[in-house]
């Protein structure tokens, strides 16, 4: 039973993560990034693209890291 439990929520957090990177890399959000300016180089929407992929990929590894 508590392993069924662990399970769900670990499910329910990865969801929340996979719920959170779909609404960061909507349209209507990215057009707040897309202009000409840059940041260390980078198009500032690449940069933004770029964090959020790392904050996605972060959140996957220590949500799957605390499991068991």
């Amino acid at each position: 039973m508590a392993e069924s439990r662990d399970n769900d929520r670990l499910a329910g957090r990865l969801v929340a993560v996979g719920a959170l990177g779909f609404v960061l890399v909507v349209p209507p959000l990215l057009a707040q990034f897309d202009h000409k300016d840059r940041v260390f180089g980078v198009p500032v929407l690449w940069a933004y693209l770029y964090l959020v992929w790392a904050v996605v990929i972060g959140l996957v590894a220590v949500i799957g890291g605390r499991s068991r």
